[in-house]
Order: C-alpha cells, then structure tokens, then sequence
C-alpha cells in the first residue's frame, strides 16, 4: 500500500514554520486544502468546529511535542475551516515555552490509495522517532525553515513530498505494528469462556512451559476438547498459537529493546539462545540479529509473516 500511495502523491505547495508563546492568539488553519503538521515543541489542540479550541467537547485532539497529523486527504477530505490547530498555554501555570508547528499543504489529495485515509490521522512522537527517515525529513525542513532566504525556502518545498510520503509509510507500518499486537494479545470476546481462559494464561505467560494437557486442565477440558474449541474459535491449535505469540513478543523485544539474545530468549519460554535463533528463523527466515538490524533501518517497525510451524 505505501508504494501505491507513494506513486500518487499530492504536490505540495507551502510550507510555514509558526512560532511563538502560546499566550499569544495564532493558530493555522488545517482545513482544504490537504495539510501535514508538525508539532516541534509547545502543546497545541486540533478544533473541530469554530478554532475556539475550547475544552467543552469542540477539541478533537490534543497534539505534544513530536505529534504529526495528517488532514484532509482521505476521500471526504475536511472543509474548508473545518478544523483549525491552536497553540494552548501550559495547564500547570508555568511560565510559557516557545511553541513551534510546521505546517505544509498539498494540492488536492487524488484519489485510489490515498482516499482510503481517514480524514485526521495522528502519528504520536514515539512513532515519529521510529521512524529514521521521517524524523530526518523533519529535522531538515525544520532547519531549512529557520534560516529564511531564497534558498532555504526552495530546499523547504522540496522536502515536502519526502515528508509525505515518509508520514504515510510511518502511519502504514504503525498499523501493522498494532495489529500484530493485537493479534497477539487477542482476548476472548464472545469466546467460549473455556477456550478464554486458556488463552489468556497464553497471553499473561508466554514463557511458560505450556504443554496442551496443561491448557486443557486449566481450561477445565479434556485436551481434545480444548484442541477442538480453540480451533474453531481462532483458526489455529493451541500450541500453534502459542509458538506465534512467542515470535511476535520476541519480535517487538528485538525491535523496541536493547536485550540480549539471551534475555529475549528466556522472556519468551527458551532455554537458550540457539534453541531460540533457531525457532525465530524457522518461523521467520531471518535469524533474530539480522530481524533487530533490518527492523531499526526501516524505521523499528516490525512484521512477521505467518506462522508456518510450532515451535
């Protein structure tokens, strides 16, 4: 999908850099056309109706220091002063910071990949800064930005569709990221309640030595009950579950932390390192330092392909 969407790219058009205390009243508008905005410091609040940003329900969202959000280049797009960004006052009662926003905006979005977007897409700082390439496009502008001349202002405009396209593939591989997440902390619903309570000493213990006649009696099931009802309920036998929710926690420890092969190992029910480096490519195809490596350089996000043996 980022390469779709990469290949249909909107122009931009202009770029701005807001700065100021946040007791003074500015704000931008983040309407129509389609705009991207980065928030360098301060707080600032992204109204729905009149720029107000009154606290009564009007603010949509609250943006901090490292937010983006995207607006307008889903296919309902915004109208025009529907929304307004505003830089709010610190709630402690310190005294004010500098407040800094970039702001750039786009022709009209086309449509295909790009229309798929919701209307407001937020990128929260921690994704931001695991994302190498969006950060540096970020840090960039903002220094072209802050030296104003001819030059600068044209090297500005010429990072704004780097800085798009990098947005929409942070915002693409943080999906992906959740998703895995959630597939991995999947929690009985309208689940058999059996089949839940197995599950879920799953997902509170993954390094466990769970055996599928340990599940079953836990669970209160014969082990071709359980073997039985987990299959119909998720699609996957226990213990096959239980090897993909092994990878996948390995998989955000190695992305995300500093540990040890080691200590990732013993956090997802290995005994050692090999018996762990060799169920990881098993699963993977790639052994678990070349998977840390290649998940920093694209940027910390992470995906698994599924699952094709239990561990």
């Amino acid at each position: 999908m980022a390469d779709e969407m990469e290949r249909q790219l909107p122009r931009g058009v202009a770029v701005s850099r807001h700065h100021g205390p946040p007791g003074a009243l500015w704000r931008a508008g983040a309407g129509d056309p389609p705009s991207v905005h980065v928030v360098v410091q301060g707080a600032f609040r992204l109204s729905q109706d009149d720029g107000t940003c009154t606290l009564d329900g009007a603010c949509a969202l609250e943006l901090d220091a490292g937010d983006l959000v995207l607006l307008g280049f889903g296919a309902r797009g915004a109208a025009p002063g529907e929304r307004s960004l505003c830089c709010v006052a610190p709630s402690t009662g310190a005294a004010p910071a500098e407040a800094e926003l970039i702001s750039a905006t786009y022709a009209a979005a086309p449509g295909g990949a790009l229309a798929s977007l919701a209307p407001v897409v937020h990128l929260p700082a921690v994704e931001v800064r695991r994302a190498p390439g969006l950060s540096a496009v970020v840090g960039l502008l903002r220094a072209a930005l802050a030296e104003p001349s001819p030059g600068q202002a044209a090297l500005a405009r010429s990072l704004l569709e780097p800085l798009l396209a990098y947005a929409l593939h942070c915002h693409e591989r943080a999906g992906e990221a959740g998703a895995a997440r959630a597939r991995g902390r999947r929690v009985a619903r309208a689940f058999d309640r059996r089949v839940a309570r197995a599950l879920r000493l799953m997902q509170d213990r993954p390094a466990e030595r769970w055996t599928l006649e340990a599940l079953a009696k836990a669970a209160g099931l014969s082990r071709a009950a359980l073997a039985r009802r987990f299959l119909a309920e998720l699609g996957v036998p226990p213990l096959r579950y239980l090897a993909e929710l092994r990878m996948q926690r390995a998989a955000e420890l190695l992305a995300e932390g500093d540990g040890s092969l080691a200590a990732v190992a013993a956090e997802v029910g290995y005994d050692s390192e090999f018996a762990f480096s060799r169920a990881f490519k098993r699963h993977t195809g790639e052994a678990p330092g070349a998977f840390r490596r290649r998940s920093r350089s694209e940027g910390a996000a992470f995906r698994l392909p599924p699952v094709r043996a239990a561990a």
